[in-house]
């Protein structure tokens, strides 16, 4: 795929591993620990007028471990730091499925959803809400089912060596680029 990078308009961002520090995901806003320069980085895309979006899968809801007030607080904490950084994410969209859990219970059957990437249904979601083509997005993450997420939206990927750096294994999928972090990821994407 080639990249019109000229045209991208919305930067779609995974969270745990490109936001904040893995082994997550938090479980509470206290647990939210910032990979450095990330805030930085988010508030470098608000400035130069891209859209932020977050789009994370978030299976500890499926496996009873977080609840969605849980994860509003850990939202709003994140939004909160951002802000002090001089940024912010436009929106936030979450899968809280699993295939193999539901309500803290494992399935005997597993059932997928639409929404956990890699399927693309949070990206497509999210163009829906916010009125964007793929060809206007990029997606920025650091596991395999992100970038094939955003292959099958049909938008880019670049990959950042935090968090898993693509070495999850859950799908074969490779973003147009690799980066150290999201601070590098964003130079180029701003610069490109």
């Amino acid at each position: 795929m080639t990249p019109q990078p000229h045209r991208w308009k919305v930067v779609l961002l995974d969270r745990d591993g490109v936001l904040n520090q893995e082994p997550g995901p938090p479980l509470t806003p206290e647990e939210f620990l910032w990979i450095p320069q990330s805030p930085e980085a988010v508030a470098r895309l608000k400035t130069a007028g891209m859209l932020v979006v977050v789009v994370t899968n978030q299976a500890a809801i499926a496996r009873g471990r977080l609840t969605e007030s849980g994860l509003q607080a850990i939202s709003e904490k994140m939004q909160a730091d951002l802000k002090q950084a001089g940024g912010s994410v436009d929106a936030i969209y979450h899968c809280p499925h699993h295939p193999d859990w539901d309500q803290g219970q494992r399935r005997s059957t597993p059932q997928p959803c639409s929404c956990r990437k890699p399927e693309p249904g949070l990206l497509v979601q999210a163009a829906a809400d916010l009125h964007f083509s793929p060809e206007e997005a990029v997606l920025v993450g650091d596991k395999t089912s992100d970038f094939a997420a955003a292959e099958r939206f049909g938008c880019p990927s670049v990959g950042v060596r935090t968090g898993h750096g693509g070495q999850d294994g859950t799908v074969a999928c490779e973003p147009l680029r690799w980066f150290p972090d999201l601070a590098e990821a964003v130079e180029w994407i701003l610069s490109t």
